[in-house]
């Protein structure tokens, strides 16, 4: 593999002095898989951080009896495979390539050592880690609470949030996400989200361009559709409440 500086104009690294990025630029390499192609199984061994720099791929699990789960796709700049810094183990989820791929790895031990010297890349990391662990219990509270219409209009809802383009139709969601890879993030079959599609489109909040892009036409319009949660949050805890059962206040 040939070493390249693919990672030096990430995000993490922004803050970093010439010198170190030298030594980054040592420590990366490219690699490109084809359409389809895995980057890495579920239960492969931990062998480095990734970052995706062109094309697009897919996070999913394989349960016990066989059936795919999607995590959520990977576009350029998202950074993956960090879940596992400062430990053993082995790799949670598999991660698939849906078109012709280009990727940035760096051994796991030599971003650790990075990241031990770097508080700044340390709490980046930590600050990415946060947020994608928000979005798979999103995700996770969406399968458990919600039906498909409502899952389907939270789901793009985020999606418009982390890739929307502003147009004068609308926010345009960026990656042209397929009706069968909404789907798989919503847990869904494929007629039941073409059925709440349509019945988006009939409210007036989301339409298609002409690339077949989604586009939220009106967040407001969207929300309607979405379910809320009707059970208030719970003041306190068990660890706070007295003898009679009742929240003690701080």
């Amino acid at each position: 593999m040939t070493r390249l500086a693919c990672m030096l104009d990430m995000w993490l690294f922004e803050h970093l002095t010439v010198a170190e990025r030298q030594r980054l630029e040592s420590l990366t390499a490219r690699r490109s898989y084809l359409p389809g192609q895995m980057l890495f199984h579920q239960g492969d061994p931990v062998a480095g951080v990734f970052l995706l720099t062109s094309g697009r791929a897919r996070l999913f699990k394989i349960s016990p009896e066989g059936k795919e789960v999607t995590l959520g796709f990977l576009e350029p700049h998202d950074l993956f495979g960090e879940e596992t810094l400062f430990r053993e183990g082995r790799r949670a989820f598999n991660a698939q390539a849906l078109m012709a791929s280009t990727v940035c790895a760096c051994e796991k031990s030599d971003f650790e050592a990075l990241a031990q010297h770097d508080p700044g890349i340390a709490a980046k990391v930590m600050q990415a880690l946060g947020e994608k662990l928000s979005r798979m219990s999103e995700q996770l509270t969406d399968l458990a609470l919600y039906d498909v219409p409502g899952r389907v209009a939270r789901v793009l809802d985020r999606l418009a949030q982390q890739y929307g383009q502003p147009t004068a139709r609308g926010l345009r969601i960026e990656p042209r996400i397929t009706h069968e890879e909404l789907a798989a993030l919503v847990g869904a079959s494929r007629v039941m989200v073409t059925h709440a599609l349509q019945t988006l489109r009939q409210s007036g909040s989301l339409s298609l361009d002409h690339s077949r892009h989604f586009v939220i036409r009106s967040r407001q319009a969207l929300a309607e559709q979405m379910p809320t949660d009707e059970q208030p949050m719970h003041r306190g805890c068990a660890c706070f409440q007295d003898s009679d059962g009742a929240a003690t206040e701080d």
